[in-house]
């Protein structure tokens, strides 16, 4: 899953961070920006030939035109308004998860985990992907990654109290908790099927840029930590499955 085979070598090609979020982004493109815009291009097309008919003989009303052109621009215009909003938070995505493969090079794969990024999984019929699965000897470690904009006025805190997230006190609509749940629990299922291993997959959101703060760091469902802190609360976690090196392998190749 999520390999492609190039050359006569069968030469496995790595997922890249938040490629899952390009090639999104790449497809919102094409249908909020370039759909319009041709469809915008081709109504002005339209209103041209109409107005060279009025030199013609053939009378037609240029009106007819006008309308034709002046209800596709408008229509342009709205899907790029939205467009350009979507494409705005997919890049802010993928920079995000950047970021935070950066730092697990930096400092979890120094000191003997892998990591493999942008698993795509299916969970209760949903596709979606695992932005990052960290692989080392106290665990499996699914990462959710979150590049929130941030306020204007005053530090960028968020808060986690076991239940929601508070980004500056504010509880979002969407449950991202709940999310990094379902991709460790997705990534369990999907190594289960493929190894025959009932392992546990800890849920880890990381809030890219904002404070973290939980309540009870390793109590609660999800481990909520900064791309700056992975280094040092991951490796602290207490293992409930000791993976040898032979263990962490198979699961890479798996994945990969």
């Amino acid at each position: 899953m999520g390999t492609k085979k190039v050359n006569c070598i069968d030469t496995p090609i790595k997922r890249l961070p938040g490629q899952g979020l390009r090639e999104e982004r790449d497809r919102l493109f094409e249908e909020l920006i370039n759909e319009p815009l041709m469809i915008c291009f081709v109504s002005i097309v339209f209103l041209v030939v109409e107005c060279l008919h009025v030199f013609s003989p053939i009378k037609p009303s240029v009106w007819i035109g006008v309308g034709v052109a002046l209800l596709a621009t408008v229509y342009a215009v709205r899907k790029c308004i939205i467009g350009r909003r979507e494409l705005r938070n997919y890049r802010r995505g993928e920079e995000g998860e950047r970021i935070v493969a950066q730092a697990i090079e930096q400092y979890l794969i120094p000191v003997g985990y892998k990591v493999i990024h942008d698993i795509p999984v299916t969970k209760d019929g949903h596709e979606f992907n695992v932005d990052h699965l960290v692989i080392g000897t106290n665990g499996v470690f699914a990462i959710e990654t979150k590049n929130y904009a941030k306020p204007d006025r005053g530090s960028p805190i968020v808060r986690y109290d076991g239940d929601w997230l508070y980004w500056n006190g504010k509880r979002h609509k969407r449950d991202e908790a709940a999310q990094a749940r379902s991709a460790a629990a997705a990534a369990r299922e999907c190594i289960a099927r493929k190894l025959g291993m009932n392992l546990y997959v800890h849920p880890v959101l990381c809030a890219v840029g904002w404070c973290a703060n939980s309540s009870n760091l390793y109590g609660h469902p999800v481990l909520l930590v900064m791309e700056k802190t992975l280094g040092t609360v991951i490796p602290k976690v207490a293992a409930r499955q000791t993976l040898t090196e032979e263990d962490q392998r198979r699961i890479c190749s798996a994945l990969m």
